[in-house]
């Protein structure tokens, strides 16, 4: 494929920079434009991270006909919404994790991609580390023998009081926000899916 696939971001949050410096260096992309609420903050983080376009509004960039990929880096529970409005504006969408907050959601953008023949797919980018290949390699080769527990955690503490990540309706909460990867890590190197789960939560001062 020669094509060069113009990407626009969907709001100004700090996880787009882990996104910005690989799709300036790759050859075969292009940042073209970046959205936000208000106009005034999409041109000050334009200007900041030199990209070309700033858009007002969420659906001006949909309807930007120039943007061929959408990088959905919104709160959790706007995931689900403007992927499906992406897809069906006739943009790919790479959507930032937890991909959806319920199986319904998920069934929709699923849908959604179906009839519009637009690829969608959520930022578990470990995936595509070859060292996550080369684990799963070794376990499939049989070299350890049958699996017997696969323990995982990725954590950090979080201080912020008000974080969308303590509400529920935002969709917070630490599986969603980060319990996610080793969940997803351990079903991506066995190949498999849980017969059983359970779980519980303790959660600190900065839910109060």
């Amino acid at each position: 494929m020669d094509k060069i696939l113009n990407w626009g971001l969907l709001s100004t949050a700090k996880i787009n920079r882990a996104l910005i410096n690989p799709l300036t260096a790759s050859k075969r992309t292009r940042l073209l434009a970046v959205a936000s609420r208000s106009i005034s903050s999409a041109e000050a983080y334009a200007r900041e991270w030199k990209i070309p376009r700033a858009h007002g509004s969420y659906e001006a960039l949909l309807a930007d006909p120039e943007i061929d990929v959408i990088y959905n880096s919104l709160p959790n529970h706007l995931h689900a919404e403007w992927t499906i409005k992406a897809l069906h504006a006739g943009k790919h969408v790479l959507c930032e994790k937890p991909f959806a907050l319920t199986l319904a959601e998920a069934d929709a953008m699923s849908q959604a991609a179906r009839e519009t023949g637009k690829v969608v797919a959520e930022a578990f980018m470990y995936r595509h580390h070859a060292q996550t290949l080369k684990v799963k390699e070794i376990v499939e080769s049989g070299v350890l023998g049958k699996l017997q527990l696969i323990k995982g955690s990725f954590t950090f503490t979080l201080t912020r009081e008000g974080n969308y990540r303590w509400m529920e309706e935002a969709g917070g909460g630490s599986i969603w926000d980060v319990g996610c990867y080793p969940i997803s890590y351990a079903r991506t190197i066995v190949g498999a899916e849980p017969l059983e789960v359970f779980g519980w939560q303790v959660t600190g001062q900065g839910s109060r």
